[in-house]
């Protein structure tokens, strides 16, 4: 049989990216912007989350941050003197490595440092992060615990319970209060209670699952800054520490 000429729809999930564009357009906005702005940042990040580097984007929505491979923002900067975008620019290579970013601004560099300083986002931690303290359910009723000692502790709803159980925690529904009570064995005293996790455990799926239940956070998202370029004066300094030039 002769093959269909009829109309199909293909999905978009199966359509293939021109991947050459993407790298040039990329490369171009590098170069742009280092044309354009009289700052470029190289930060890389910890524990990274888009919806927390979406907050930063919004509060340098007068700068420009972009991030991709690094072979690629240096093509766009110039990987050597011949080759750079605006003059000096080659020399921020050694700090592009790994996974880091770009910062595009026109903002001093000590309100950017400023910013960065004391900018810490806490969330909720992914399988194989280290955790960063111990954390028991103490025998009876169960809480939220927000990851602040001290801070509120409002009861888990009840509709949670079975969740709790098949993690493997000993739970029952108690004048509808879900608490925790001792294993078959008997083995849980008092003054112990469920151990969740150990100070530098690494985390696995379960462990997280019952840390995001009871609200603890243990994953923060920071960018530090390693060194920024000053176009008027072609320069690069390593933050918090000595010019490049000088360190080598």
């Amino acid at each position: 049989m002769p093959p269909s000429k009829r109309n199909r729809v293909i999905p978009t999930s199966k359509t293939r990216k021109n991947r050459k564009e993407l790298v040039r357009r990329l490369a171009s906005n590098v170069q742009e912007a280092a044309e354009k702005y009289s700052y470029i940042w190289v930060f890389d990040v910890q524990n990274m989350r888009n919806n927390f580097l979406k907050q930063v984007r919004q509060e340098f929505d007068d700068s420009r941050i972009m991030m991709g491979k690094t072979k690629v923002l240096m093509v766009g900067l110039g990987q050597t003197q011949e080759t750079e975008c605006v003059p000096g620019a080659h020399q921020l290579g050694p700090y592009v490595k790994g996974e880091v970013g770009l910062l595009f601004t026109d903002r001093e560099p000590k309100e950017v440092e400023d910013f960065f300083e004391d900018f810490l986002a806490e969330d909720f931690a992914r399988s194989g992060t280290v955790a960063t303290r111990e954390v028991r359910i103490p025998p009876g009723p169960i809480h939220t615990m927000y990851g602040v000692e001290g801070g509120e502790e409002d009861p888990l709803p009840i509709q949670i319970e079975p969740t709790l159980r098949k993690l493997g925690i000993p739970t029952r529904l108690h004048k509808g209060t879900i608490v925790l009570e001792e294993q078959p064995d008997g083995s849980m005293a008092e003054e112990e209670g469920y151990l969740v996790c150990r100070r530098g455990d690494a985390l696995d799926s379960r462990q997280t699952s019952i840390l995001k239940i009871l609200g603890v956070r243990m994953s923060e998202f920071r960018i530090g800054l390693k060194a920024v370029f000053d176009k008027k004066e072609a320069t690069v300094r390593e933050v918090g520490g000595m010019d490049v030039d000088e360190a080598s």
